[in-house]
């Protein structure tokens, strides 16, 4: 929210910015609450759980014990004594660790409160600039600024997650944090591919390699553009562009000077930045690595109608027929998230939907 916040002031939306800071405000205010009831709930800890953890310690030592006894009981076999042995299972649930990241944050986004609506532009157009008149000569009519519009129309995703209500009672685990947690991510795949899907309605333009790349900044692109540009491409294209090299045997892909954690790509006279995606999220189709170059920003316009949101209820039917599920009847808690939002081309030139052949790496 700080980062839209940020972005809608910088294009001078203070409306849209000031209705993120009280977004930002209500949140935090909900998180003090939060964790001052969670606190309180820490503290309420019962003489049961207590005695629990005690005898948990007796069987531990019991089973030391059963280890120094050398007689026909052994560990191996569940009967002659393994079933004393306690296992270590712990019910913790540890996170494999994955790269998290989203279309979303290159893209310009419009929160709007209707469920459609257009924007108007001022159409490009080669000027020509004044004509000579000699004196009492007649004043040719110039060409006056033609406009045209793009338009939205808000889209609504969402999704059903049941659980049963005896994993929320018996696990050790925070359940309903593990799955508004999985939601989230599920919301940031759902954007990315709405995002590429309006990236690969524009027809494909294949790259010849670096000159290729250079071409594609320096010529489709131009002026205009090449300034804000950035490469963004897959682990496929991380691994061609990291193979780049100069006449000299330099690498061009290098640490950002100003910021060593992100890449920059030395295109003969320019340094354009690098943005590289997980190949699940923008993944190589029939050997041609996505290499998507502008200034997307420009490009792409995310109208977000309404946040992510999460409602769960222990009553609700959902589906019809064998497929349906009757929480109520079948003890469980229906998570049902829903986000409206289009994604629709802002300006076809300010970027271009470009591709490596992978047989033709270098």
């Amino acid at each position: 929210l700080n980062e839209e916040a940020k972005s809608l002031f910088e294009a001078k939306n203070y409306e849209g910015a000031e209705s993120k800071v009280a977004e930002i405000e209500a949140l935090e205010k909900a998180y003090k609450t939060a964790e001052k009831l969670f606190n309180g709930e820490k503290e309420e800890v019962t003489d049961e759980v207590v005695n629990k953890a005690k005898s948990v310690n007796k069987v531990k030592a019991f089973a030391d014990s059963i280890k120094q006894i050398r007689n026909t009981m052994s560990v191996g076999t569940a009967t002659d004594g393994g079933y004393t042995v306690p296992e270590d299972v712990l019910t913790d649930i540890e996170h494999l660790k994955e790269a998290k990241k989203s279309l979303k944050d290159l893209v310009s986004v419009e929160t709007v409160s209707t469920m459609s609506g257009a924007r108007t532009y001022k159409k490009r157009s080669s000027l020509t600039g004044f004509n000579v008149v000699g004196e009492k000569g007649a004043i040719g009519q110039k060409e006056t600024p033609k406009y045209d519009r793009y338009e939205f129309g808000i889209k609504k995703r969402a999704g059903i997650y049941p659980v049963t209500n005896e994993l929320f009672e018996d696990s050790d685990a925070n359940i309903y944090n593990e799955l508004t947690q999985w939601i989230a991510d599920d919301s940031r795949v759902t954007d990315n591919k709405s995002i590429l899907a309006v990236i690969n309605a524009k027809p494909q333009t294949e790259l010849t390699g670096l000159d290729g790349i250079k071409k594609a900044l320096n010529v489709t692109l131009g002026q205009a553009f090449k300034p804000t540009s950035k490469v963004v491409t897959n682990d496929d294209g991380l691994q061609y562009l990291d193979t780049l090299k100069d006449e000299k045997g330099n690498y061009l892909l290098q640490p950002s000077p100003a910021d060593p954690m992100k890449l920059v790509l030395c295109a003969g006279a320019t340094t354009v930045p690098v943005e590289v995606f997980p190949n699940s999220d923008i993944p190589t189709a029939e050997n041609k690595i996505p290499m998507i170059i502008g200034d997307l920003k420009e490009g792409i316009r995310f109208f977000d109608r309404k946040k992510l949101n999460i409602m769960t209820s222990n009553v609700s039917v959902v589906g019809t027929g064998e497929e349906a599920i009757n929480a109520f009847e079948d003890d469980m808690t229906l998570f049902r998230a829903i986000q409206r939002d289009d994604v629709v081309t802002r300006d076809a030139d300010a970027f271009v939907n470009g591709y490596i052949t992978e047989t033709a790496q270098v």
